[in-house]
């Protein structure tokens, strides 16, 4: 009977011992299930009343285009733009990127960062050309 109990006392260890290895191979190797999936790469949103175009261009570190797009926002509209792959992975070093808004064909501004995982680039359109400043961009992180 002891001999048994012994056996029992065993296995159902080596079972919680796999167990706990099994979980936290898991997390180490995809902590997504921890922090969750990544962030777009950008997001932009138009906060005025009128719609607008918007021309993105997004250029690697090497200068090359990852992004060459036109977007039309009406009002109140959010748009958001996945990361490439690499960008998402664990482990991956922050990719450089420079970012080239023009606004209506009349407003042109660049913003440069470095994008991992968990970090986006906002932007937020207005009308407020007579200001100068109808892009607002910031970078947020999670």
């Amino acid at each position: 009977m002891e001999n048994l109990k012994r056996k029992a006392f065993i296995g159902a260890s080596i079972l919680v011992l796999l167990l706990s290895v099994f979980f936290i191979v898991r997390f180490i190797t995809n902590p997504y299930y921890i922090v969750g999936p990544p962030t777009p790469l950008f997001c932009i949103r138009n906060m005025d009343e009128g719609a607008h175009e918007l021309r993105v261009e997004v250029f690697d570190s090497e200068n090359n285009s990852v992004l060459n797009e036109t977007y039309e926002l009406a009002p109140g509209e959010k748009i958001s733009y996945p990361k490439p792959f690499r960008s998402r992975e664990m482990g991956v070093e922050m990719v450089d990127y420079t970012f080239k808004f023009t606004l209506d064909g009349r407003f042109t501004e660049k913003y440069s960062t470095k994008v991992d995982s968990w970090g986006t680039v906002e932007v937020e359109l207005y009308a407020d050309y007579s200001e100068g400043q109808p892009l607002s961009i910031v970078e947020t992180a999670v």
